[in-house]
């Protein structure tokens, strides 16, 4: 159903729900305390033979007591050796399940790489007439999703980085200015974008998003992002041999070929980017579980454009703690505007070099105070979860934790050391444009939104939205296994005991091109 968590990574193959992995933490605990009862009685038992009974012409009842004793420790060792055999079924069960998704995973995606390699070895122009179709088709998306939004029941109906008209994270009040923004809200928000245009094409492209949202259409983009890559490795004329050893670069190979493919007719060029207002807002403490983490996530329609907030922690005697939060895609055009949170920095940051919106953060942050040094955590929704993962992954900060909702985080090379989720609905095909998730050492949470209910037809890409991000955070907060607990309360601790918390939001925009 759809409000079933399944949990995969933590440095295994094991795949399974929450309700799978706390059964089987239970198997363990119970095996475990069988194994010190048996113990204990054993002690007990040895302490009082039958011979000296017998010697001490003991009474028929302490006979009885021994026999019982007897008794007792069979039942226990029964009793520990069917949860023992029961607990490995279960997690026997789980790896052999992840291993072969994987195993099949990987030969799908060989076996079409090669095969897209070879084609495109053979005939460039195929390469040539895909990228070209993946930069009109972008064009057209980016129109068609505004359009949509416009199509809704006010503003605020699709963009993935908005709440609803009237709602807003519990730490995301109105604005208080340190200055005043020249732009005011971002007229390049999808809600904004949407007004200008027609409406007729929304209708049915909401009433047919079930297209969009099967899980099938999300494997197959999936695959296609992760085997872009070999396609334009084949086109080049790299041997098969080494086209299986592209790896992660998959994604970001045929990222890069896309943007410059569209930058051949205005698409996807990259720009500078601008600080355009900074605000303080008032936060009541650290943030404590998942959902409130996600809560503050900027919105940019209630931060008046704003992008980014960073949290400062502090406490006498220690360091300075910040936490960054990064906002989800604004606009979906592809053409470089004013925006930073565009198709644009979508594209750069699948290239693997920094987009508008990861140097929007990266000089925020440095506005903030935060150095190489600093501990930071980044939490991060669709665009923005891409975004930390991707600074993350830098080396330049002292990563402390990251957590990513939505984001297309596959083939980012997140470092380990530090506690990682990942969160991704199998029915939302925004994570899956990242490729194949390679992050075998974070936690990831998978849940299918629509497993058994029916697809709104209010939203355009529905399990993509943010409230769905929010009803899996919840869910979150409500596991019981270890894998999401103990991630999430050691991502919980690195704010803790703070005496003091300040809460900054950025906005920034790019700088016209030349």
């Amino acid at each position: 159903m759809g409000d079933e968590l399944v949990i995969g990574g933590s440095g295994s193959f094991a795949v399974g729900t929450d309700e799978l992995f706390t059964c089987a933490e239970q198997l363990r605990e119970l095996w475990r305390e069988m194994s010190a009862l048996g113990s204990d009685l054993g002690v007990i038992d040895s302490l009082v033979s039958p011979w000296q009974l017998r010697s001490a012409a003991a009474p028929a009842s302490a006979f009885d007591a021994e026999a019982e004793i007897h008794r007792a420790r069979m039942v226990i060792a029964e009793v520990e050796l069917q949860s023992r055999a029961m607990e490995s079924a279960i997690e026997a069960a789980a790896a052999g399940y992840g291993f072969a998704e994987h195993f099949v995973g990987r030969m799908i995606h060989e076996f079409t790489g090669q095969f897209g390699a070879m084609l495109a070895r053979f005939s460039p122009m195929l390469l040539l007439a895909t990228l070209t179709g993946t930069a009109v088709l972008g064009v057209a998306g980016g129109i068609l999703i505004e359009k949509a939004n416009a199509g809704g029941q006010g503003p605020n109906r699709f963009g993935p980085n908005q709440r609803g008209p009237n709602q807003r994270g519990p730490n995301q009040p109105s604005r208080s200015p340190l200055g005043s923004s020249p732009l005011g809200s971002s007229p390049f928000s999808t809600s904004q974008a949407g007004r200008s245009g027609e409406s007729h094409p929304a209708p049915w492209f909401r009433e047919h998003n079930e297209i969009i949202t099967n899980p099938l259409t999300v494997d197959l983009v999936r695959l296609a992002s992760q085997a872009s890559g070999d396609v334009v490795a084949g086109a080049l004329g790299v041997p098969p041999q080494l086209t299986s050893l592209l790896g992660g670069a998959g994604v970001m190979i045929g990222s890069t070929a896309v943007m410059r493919a569209g930058s051949t007719i205005g698409l996807f060029k990259e720009t500078p980017v601008r600080l355009v207002d900074t605000h303080m807002q008032t936060v009541s403490g650290s943030p404590n579980g998942f959902a409130e983490r996600l809560s503050r996530v900027p919105d940019t329609e209630t931060t008046d454009g704003a992008q980014v907030v960073i949290e400062k922690y502090s406490t006498p005697g220690d360091v300075d703690r910040f936490e960054v939060y990064i906002a989800g895609t604004v606009t979906f055009s592809p053409s470089a505007d004013s925006e930073p949170w565009d198709m644009t920095s979508n594209m750069a940051n699948a290239a693997g070099f920094g987009g508008g919106s990861y140097a929007s953060v990266a000089a925020a942050m440095e506005l903030a105070g935060i150095d190489s040094s600093s501990p930071v955590q980044f939490t991060g929704y669709s665009q923005g979860g891409g975004t930390a993962a991707r600074l993350a992954a830098s080396g330049d900060y002292n990563t402390q934790g990251l957590a990513s909702f939505g984001g297309p985080t596959g083939q980012v090379q997140i470092p380990e050391g530090f506690p990682t989720v990942i969160v991704e609905h199998t029915d939302d095909i925004v994570p899956a444009l990242g490729g194949e998730q390679v992050n075998n050492h974070a936690v990831l949470v998978e849940r299918a939104v629509f497993s058994g209910r029916e697809v709104p037809t209010d939203y355009a890409v529905p399990a993509h939205h943010y409230e769905y991000y929010e009803e899996t955070a919840r869910l979150m907060d409500k596991a019981r296994s270890d894998q999401i607990t103990k991630t999430g309360s050691r991502l919980d601790s690195f704010s803790s005991g703070a005496t003091s918390v300040t809460s900054t939001a950025y906005q920034y925009e790019r700088v016209p091109s030349q």
